[in-house]
């Protein structure tokens, strides 16, 4: 093979490297975009039940502490699993 040859293989190979590398790039930053709307709401909603909890027995406050624990736990963990991604 020509040395003329061997180039255009590599510089077409990086090419087509490179344009994989985009597409899951951008396939990648939408689905960070996804889990954090999803982690958004979750977390709309905890600071809703976190308001509500006020107005409530202690017993069901006790629950919706327990419930919130939970959820913040969640979100805590989307919001490590986007770190790593990033």
């Amino acid at each position: 093979m020509h040395a003329r040859e061997e180039l255009k293989n590599l510089l077409d190979t990086l090419a087509t490297q490179r344009d994989e590398l985009i597409v899951q790039a951008h396939l990648a930053r939408l689905e960070a975009e996804e889990d954090w709307l999803k982690m958004e709401q979750q977390l709309e909603h905890l600071r809703a039940k976190a308001g509500q909890a006020g107005a409530v027995g202690v017993d069901t406050a006790r629950e919706v502490l327990a419930a919130a624990k939970l959820a913040g736990e969640e979100i805590a963990r989307g919001y490590e699993r986007l770190r790593r991604t990033l």
